[in-house]
Parts: C-alpha cells; sequence; structure tokens
C-alpha cells in the first residue's frame, strides 16, 4: 500500500519591514509499504522526517506531522490505493 508522511515546520521570524512574517519548511515522502507494516514502523519513518525537516529549520515554534494511507470501498472490500 502507498503511505504518504508529511512533515512541517513552522514559525515566527523577524523580516525588515514585515510586521508579522513566518518561516515553514515542509517534506513529503510516499513509501510503497506491505499491509503488514506496524504503528511502530510507521513511528519511525515519520520519525525521520521530523529529525530532516528539523535539520533544514533549526528551533521552530511548532513541527507537526501526518500520516495517509489511502483506500476506498469496492464491492465490499477495503481496496488500498497506489
Amino acid at each position: 500500500m502507498k503511505v504518504e508522511i508529511e512533515v512541517k515546520a513552522f514559525g515566527e521570524i523577524e523580516a525588515q519591514g514585515v510586521e508579522n512574517a513566518f518561516k515553514g519548511v515542509e517534506r513529503m515522502g510516499v513509501h510503497k509499504l506491505s499491509k503488514d507494516t506496524t504503528l511502530g514502523e510507521l513511528e519511525e519513518l515519520i520519525n525521520t522526517q521530523f529529525e530532516e525537516v528539523e535539520k533544514d529549520y533549526k528551533n521552530p515554534e511548532q513541527v507537526a506531522g501526518k500520516i495517509i494511507i489511502r483506500a476506498k470501498r469496492e464491492n465490499g472490500k477495503t481496496v488500498y490505493l497506489g
């Protein structure tokens, strides 16, 4: 199945001549994984993404991530997309 992992880091920054300025870094990766992938394995993947984003943006105010598994219902069965 195809699993998308998206991580964003962002925060307010000082910019000359701008009252409210923000910086953001985003990283998204698509992984082809077995249906038997565990929650612990997904956690390892998202932690790796967090570390990569934090290398590009030191000390962000907030870091958030999400894991997306796309599926649809077909003939009464769940079909994973990808």
